[in-house]
């Protein structure tokens, strides 16, 4: 069953809240004040171990970031071609439950599972 206008107005309104939430924090974990890159620098905080720790955390959630972000923009450009809800994989609808669930989702939730089986995280 199609989603209705209704609901996909409210999808794209959660994803681009959320990419706005997710890019000031981008910028406020990666640019100082005057907008230049700014690496992590835990050095000042005791054990050198520790503070390496600290920054490969740091790096770890930007990436996190930067993957959600991209997945959102994919979403996006779902809805704004009309393939939004249409699993990539086997072309069926994906489900109301799994998009309000996870509105980035590319695939039905069978196929998603066989995907994760056959390609399992590194």
């Amino acid at each position: 069953m199609p989603l209705s206008q209704q609901h996909l107005h409210d999808i794209e309104q959660r994803l681009r809240d959320r990419r706005a939430a997710l890019a000031a924090e981008l910028r406020q974990e990666t640019r100082d004040e005057d907008g230049l890159l700014r690496l992590p620098d835990h050095r000042g905080e005791g054990d050198r171990s520790v503070g390496f720790e600290m920054e490969a955390v740091d790096l770890a959630q930007s990436l996190r970031d930067a993957d959600e972000l991209q997945r959102i923009d994919a979403a996006l450009q779902r809805l704004g071609d009309g393939s939004y809800g249409t699993c990539a994989d086997c072309g069926e609808s994906i489900g109301d439950a799994r998009l309000r669930a996870e509105p980035t989702a590319l695939r039905c939730a069978a196929c998603q599972q066989r995907f994760e089986h056959l390609h399992p995280p590194g």
